[in-house]
């Protein structure tokens, strides 16, 4: 009688705490596909949709998706803004993956200009494989679950609000040039043999090394040198003015941009135009 007693006991006892352990798991996210558009384009800027083999000419005010490639020519760039009050900058002859945005549902209109920090938490993955991005984040609720990481073939810069620029240039010489920049806030690279690498505001690692991967387009399988070392260094007065130039030309981005309520139900909405539409011939994406 006694056993059954106390494997009654016990057998109520671990019911309590697998009930107690379901209660304190956290709950299952429930985030949305974030919302893209660009806001400024320059010259030929294509978009390749991964889903639907889709390959178009991007122009003012078209709105870009998750799982979709952002390819420049020479002299052209193309402002991106985010739902979550983001703006990259993608430069000239780049290639940047938008491998995964999501974020949490708004009910209330972002106007982005008017944004300091992400109204909930999201989580952004890009990849450049090719060139030159310049990233203007709004502060990241980072201790609720957000992310924002540009991964390179070298590793990966972490973002928690933060203005910076990542370059990768490949040459024809099987040897590549890399440089992470950060004009504000803290940005944190993983993914070196020599371990993580915090670079602050002013900062600049950079490395030229051998670069031979069989897809430069697509460089999953490369593998940084093991002896790969950044080296570290002030930020140029020639530096500084080119982040000075761009956040300008963030700034005018996102003047005008405001991203409607979107709560998951139904198929995002198209954001709302710009106010000062672009004169003719501006921003064609020719």
């Amino acid at each position: 009688m006694m056993n059954k007693i106390l494997y009654f006991i016990a057998l109520c006892a671990f019911c309590g705490l697998g009930s107690a352990r379901a209660q304190s798991a956290p709950a299952a996210s429930a985030r949305v596909a974030g919302q893209i558009v660009a806001a400024r384009v320059q010259g030929h800027v294509a978009v390749l949709s991964k889903a639907g083999l889709e390959n178009r000419l991007l122009h003012d005010g078209d709105q870009v998706s998750e799982q979709a490639t952002i390819v420049t020519s020479p002299e052209a760039s193309v402002i991106l803004v985010f739902s979550n009050g983001a703006a990259v900058i993608v430069a000239g002859d780049s290639r940047l993956d938008i491998s995964e945005f999501e974020q949490d549902p708004f009910s209330g209109a972002l106007k982005v200009s008017d944004m300091k920090q992400e109204p909930g938490t999201s989580l952004t993955r890009l990849n450049l494989t090719r060139g030159e991005l310049t990233a203007r984040v709004a502060h990241l609720n980072v201790d609720k679950g957000s992310e924002f990481t540009i991964q390179t073939p070298v590793g990966a810069a972490g973002i928690r609000g933060t203005f910076l620029r990542v370059i990768f240039r490949p040459g024809k010489d099987h040897k590549a040039q890399f440089s992470v920049q950060t004009f504000e806030g803290l940005v944190l690279f993983t993914g070196l043999t020599s371990g993580p690498v915090n670079i602050p505001a002013g900062r600049k690692f950079e490395a030229t090394f051998e670069y031979n991967p069989k897809n430069v387009d697509n460089p999953a399988g490369w593998h940084a040198p093991s002896s790969l070392t950044l080296e570290g260094g002030l930020l140029s007065p020639a530096e500084v003015a080119k982040f000075q130039s761009e956040l300008q030309a963030i700034l005018a981005a996102l003047a005008d941009i405001v991203f409607p309520p979107y709560t998951g139900e139904n198929e995002p909405p198209p954001p709302a135009p710009p106010l000062n539409p672009p004169t003719p011939g501006a921003g064609s994406g020719s």
